[in-house]
């Protein structure tokens, strides 16, 4: 069996599949050269057979001296076929298998040759990269490669912290302006400059902040007449006196 159906365990599944892919093309493209190759062989035979025994036949008969006259203005193609061998069954079987041969040769080379950038990858597998070369140049070469490893990570650590600074920065002024919503919300002012840097009032919220104030006013005023009427009828009873005028101002003896 052939190593190509039985590939090593280096290759990948990919490169496996590259190649069978590859190799079906150049397959498949050599069978159409082949049958395209053989027909092309069998008419070319047949149109050369044909011209060659219109053109360069025996001019024994009478006729055929009669149409050399005719046939004066094609002597090119006379000397062309004249050197020719006689087409036969063995010149024909010639043409077909020689058709076929260079016809399957053609598409199957062309297919390979438009399928080759496939195998690249195939053929980098195991490739020694510093073969040929000599100790310095190797280690000038590793060298370089750990440069660039370096200054690869050397970037993308600094994105990486640009990136976390960024996202610091964001969440405190998220924080500071949360602070500063919370603060404003509860001394009663405004998000904004456009009311005087206060809550706008409606005549409705007026309104019913006047009466809120009467209605405190009236409590004040009733709790303070209460406490003033305590006080007096508080003093009458410590005097001795009575509460009303009717026995003169003071407590009637039985």
């Amino acid at each position: 069996m052939s190593r190509a159906f039985s590939p090593p365990d280096t290759l990948s599944q990919d490169n496996v599949k590259s190649i069978a892919d590859v190799r079906r093309t150049v397959w498949i493209n050599g069978f159409l050269g082949l049958g395209v190759g053989s027909v092309t062989g069998m008419l070319g035979h047949i149109v050369l057979q044909k011209m060659q025994s219109h053109y360069v036949g025996d001019t024994t008969s009478v006729a055929q001296k009669a149409q050399e006259k005719t046939k004066e203005s094609f002597g090119w193609i006379q000397k062309c076929l004249r050197p020719l061998p006689p087409l036969g069954r063995n010149t024909f079987l010639l043409s077909v298998l020689g058709g076929g041969a260079l016809g399957s040769f053609v598409m199957s080379t062309t297919a390979g040759k438009n399928a080759v950038h496939l195998l690249h990858p195939v053929f980098q597998v195991g490739r020694d990269e510093h073969a040929g070369q000599s100790p310095y140049q190797i280690a000038i070469a590793k060298a370089k490669e750990l440069e660039g490893k370096l200054a690869a990570t050397d970037t993308q650590q600094s994105q990486t912290n640009e990136d976390e600074l960024d996202v610091a920065h964001h969440r405190a002024r998220s924080l500071r302006r949360k602070g500063s919503m919370k603060r404003r919300l509860e001394s009663g002012h405004s998000l904004s400059d456009t009311h005087g840097n206060t809550w706008p009032y409606s005549e409705e919220d007026a309104l019913e902040e006047t009466k809120k104030k009467k209605a405190m006013n009236r409590a004040d005023a009733w709790d303070r007449r209460q406490t003033q009427r305590r006080d007096w009828v508080h003093e009458k009873i410590e005097r001795g006196k009575a509460l009303s005028n009717s026995t003169g101002g003071h407590w009637k003896e039985n």
